[in-house]
């Protein structure tokens, strides 16, 4: 009787052990799998935008980029050829009798290097346009994050209608004072 009794014990002991060696098995294959998802999700994620090389047309390099504007978390690692424009100190619009200014400093992101001449005859045409469109907008429409991408965009859009050799890729506010 008793080595009945110490068959069976040692057969629930080999059962425990085979579930434990189950459960081992089974966690590591699972944090395997996790693993493999991530890296092919990094993977597959990051390879949506071609190299912007020097011998891709300004188009082509204009679409890869857009998304710079839309998406303020987009890859800054391999930020383009940047052009500084002088500060701006614009009146804001008011709806009461308050008296608010913006005071900012831009840069732009350019699509190519090459673009800095056509920028150079057009620098008065293109403070004309950011003036414009500064001095429209009121307090509660900058204040917000929101605010200024929206006006980032705007910006965008209205400056790449005077461009031809290349587009305007971003903005960057360097300044950017309300009061």
């Amino acid at each position: 009787m008793a080595e009945e009794e110490t068959k069976k014990e040692s057969k629930l002991e080999g059962l425990k052990q085979n579930k434990m060696l189950l459960f081992i098995i089974i966690g590591v294959v699972a944090l395997l799998l996790i693993i493999l998802i991530v890296v092919a999700i990094l993977i597959f994620s990051g390879g949506d935008e071609p190299e912007a090389g020097p011998t891709a047309a300004p188009q082509q390099q204009s679409a890869a980029n857009k998304g710079s504007a839309a998406n303020p978390n987009s890859n800054l690692l391999s930020v383009g050829p940047m052009y500084p424009l002088d500060q701006f100190i614009v009146n804001l619009m008011t709806s009461g009798g308050g008296k608010r200014y913006l005071k900012t400093s831009i840069s732009l992101e350019l699509s190519i290097a090459e673009m800095q001449t056509e920028l150079e005859t057009k620098r008065g045409v293109l403070r004309d346009v950011i003036i414009s469109i500064l001095s429209s907008k009121t307090f509660e429409e900058v204040q917000t994050a929101k605010g200024k991408q929206k006006l980032k965009e705007e910006i965008i859009e209205r400056l790449n209608e005077f461009l031809v050799d290349g587009r305007v890729v971003n903005i960057f506010f360097t300044e950017f004072v309300v009061q």
